[in-house]
């Protein structure tokens, strides 16, 4: 039997491989533990523990306790954890509202707060351990604890330097990025950075973006108001994608195969089978239907898969 971690818009799915056997949930809630309720951001590291960022607090799980890390200052708008990672050298990171973060110890240490002092929405690291960090004003490269600062957009009133989401096609040598100005890459090499306008609305402005995975060349991007776009790398062409009957896409992560998992504000969660273009499986909350395995909340703000293939 497979086991599901549901921490109100926290979804943990284990055991993935046989999509048709039964599933249980069991919910994490302040009786647990859990500090915040609205879980924003989801990352298992190398050691098996299990991160989750609130819009207070980073919250570690090792599946049985929780150790809690409080996010100081006054301003609880700013808290709201965007993303975490694991760097190579074990280090766990966090980008929030107000800048970036590393977790020291007991508790979280901001990092560069002069260089950084705006939101940290994405980051990833490169093979040579580069650390590209996509911010609300534009992309800090970090190489040996050096930050470098780039802008995305030349013109630097562009909503193209507010960066969303990353994704480091190490293959093709590019640093592709999703803005509020659209999809944007960099050439790692020369550092030419690339506007790819999408072609399926008049202005850029008429797309809302979220979040970006990718599989064999193609990048699927959620959006907050057209569900999921589809962009081909080879051939530098957008498409619509799979309806899954919410516009409102929150999360989008893959199992580097086949499979594309979708985390939707209103309609639960989606398995979108890429080689058949359709879902092939849902998991979504409805009273009605008590005899199945159901979600807490049909807002699910991430979704996880780890590097076992579970989510």
């Amino acid at each position: 039997m497979r086991t599901i971690y549901l921490a109100v818009c926290l979804l943990f799915l284990s055991f993935l491989s046989a999509m048709s056997a039964p599933f249980t949930f069991r919910g994490l809630t302040g009786s647990d533990g859990l500090s915040d309720l609205t879980v924003c951001a989801l990352y298992k590291d190398s050691c098996g523990y299990m991160w989750m960022g609130t819009s207070t607090s980073v919250e570690r799980f090792d599946g049985i306790h929780l150790k809690h890390y409080p996010i100081p200052g006054e301003n609880e708008k700013l808290k709201w954890v965007n993303t975490i990672v694991e760097t190579s050298d074990n280090r766990i990171w966090m980008g929030n509202d107000m800048g970036l973060w590393q977790v020291d110890g007991d508790s979280l240490r901001r990092v560069a707060p002069d260089v950084i002092a705006h939101g940290v929405r994405s980051i990833c690291q490169g093979d040579d351990g580069t650390l590209y960090i996509g911010s609300e004003t534009g992309l800090y490269i970090c190489r040996d604890g050096a930050f470098e600062f780039r802008q995305v957009d030349s013109n630097i009133l562009s909503s193209g330097n507010f960066v969303i989401s990353l994704y480091l096609d190490k293959a093709g040598g590019s640093l592709w990025m999703i803005t509020r100005n659209g999809l944007y890459a960099m050439n790692l090499k020369n550092g030419k950075t690339t506007h790819y306008p999408n072609s399926l609305f008049k202005e850029e402005s008429e797309c809302s973006y979220r979040t970006m995975t990718c599989l064999d060349s193609v990048l699927y991007i959620g959006t907050m108001n057209h569900g999921i776009l589809r962009f081909d790398m080879k051939t530098a062409a957008f498409s619509r994608y799979v309806d899954v009957g919410c516009d409102v896409i929150m999360s989008l992560s893959d199992d580097g195969n086949d499979m594309l998992y979708v985390g939707t504000d209103g309609n639960g969660v989606h398995f979108v089978s890429v080689r058949e273009r359709r879902i092939v499986r849902s998991f979504r909350n409805d009273p009605e239907r008590k005899e199945e395995p159901g979600l807490r909340s049909n807002s699910v703000y991430s979704l996880l898969v780890d590097r076992d293939s579970l989510v």
